[in-house]
């Protein structure tokens, strides 16, 4: 068929629309929470806006288009079966939004990569310098998008009716596997940073001879660690079973339905991880959070700041 024919889209989507949606948007209280702490707190904002700032809004920002393309199949479908769209305007809008989705995760990768360098050179970069990192590392997936469009060839698809996308043997394995090397690559230098961090506080420890009693910054920057750290390492397990999953279907490897649904409902999660794990993990967001919430009673958080000089590197 030609890209320009008209086809309405597949009533058959419906229920992966509605779970698409059911599983991103509870992200939107959390990010709400994040905005909130951030604007009540400026010092909090200019302490992490390249860290937890930048990961979990600029992570969600990219997950919006693919959120408002499974809105507008929601409301579409149901009110207005007979809808047409062309094949090369849904190709269009469902490779963009692949294409900042899976963005998202060079959004970790950059800020992790940094993270690593400054452990290695000392020096710390700008804004400036993540963000041509960021652009750096997603500008393969939005050159694919182009190509797709400009040499790809129609097949069949679940969202839209007719999907344009380059047929070779390889690319699964090429656009996947570049997928997969961002996220193991934040994974890495999360660790490293961490290992780099565990090791030298506890020599400089031992050197001064103050035990494990650190500053509240030291204490905050090994939760932030580890919090990147799992971040990360939750994305890889969510997120890589849809690649695994995406490449056998891909060479035409039959998957159970109940499989399927499982790792897409997972990778849609990831717009909920990021804000978890800054309130689980690093100590002022949780604080922040159980005050939100009126919970700084129930978890024995105190109104008053703890004594910098009191607290201990490896507690919570």
């Amino acid at each position: 068929p030609s890209i320009y024919d008209s086809h309405p889209f597949d009533p058959d989507y419906l229920p992966a629309a509605i779970r698409n949606l059911a599983s991103m948007c509870p992200g939107f209280i959390a990010v709400l929470m994040l905005v909130s702490i951030v604007v009540r707190n400026r010092k909090m904002f200019a302490t992490y806006k390249f860290t937890v700032v930048f990961l979990t809004f600029g992570g969600f920002s990219l997950a919006l288009p693919i959120i408002s393309f499974n809105l507008f199949m929601l409301i579409v479908i149901p009110m207005r079966p007979q809808f047409l769209i062309s094949t090369i305007v849904c190709s269009t809008i469902k490779q963009f939004c692949a294409a900042t989705m899976n963005s998202s995760f060079a959004v970790a990768c950059s800020i992790s990569l940094l993270r690593y360098l400054l452990v290695i050179s000392g020096k710390e970069f700008g804004g400036g310098v993540l963000l041509g990192v960021y652009f750096a590392l997603s500008a393969p997936l939005y050159i694919y998008f182009v190509l797709s469009l400009c040499i790809g060839t129609t097949s069949r698809n679940d969202e839209c009716p007719f999907f344009i996308e380059i047929e070779w043997e390889y690319r699964p394995l090429m656009y996947f596997g570049y997928l997969s090397l961002i996220i193991l690559l934040a994974d890495l230098c999360n660790i490293r940073v961490l290992l780099f961090i565990l090791y030298h506080r506890r020599k400089l420890a031992l050197q001064k001879g103050i035990g494990n009693n650190f500053s509240r910054k030291d204490r905050d920057q090994f939760h932030l660690s580890i919090g990147l750290l799992v971040q990360s390492i939750t994305v890889t397990i969510t997120f890589g079973s849809t690649i695994l999953f995406m490449l056998l279907y891909s060479y035409g490897i039959s998957i159970p339905p109940w499989l399927s649904t499982l790792t897409n409902t997972l990778s849609s999660l990831s717009t909920l991880l990021n804000p978890l794990a800054c309130a689980v993990f690093i100590r002022p967001f949780r604080v922040e959070m159980a005050r939100s919430l009126c919970l700084n009673k129930v978890m024995g958080i105190e109104d008053s700041p703890i004594n910098p000089d009191l607290t201990y590197f490896h507690c919570i």
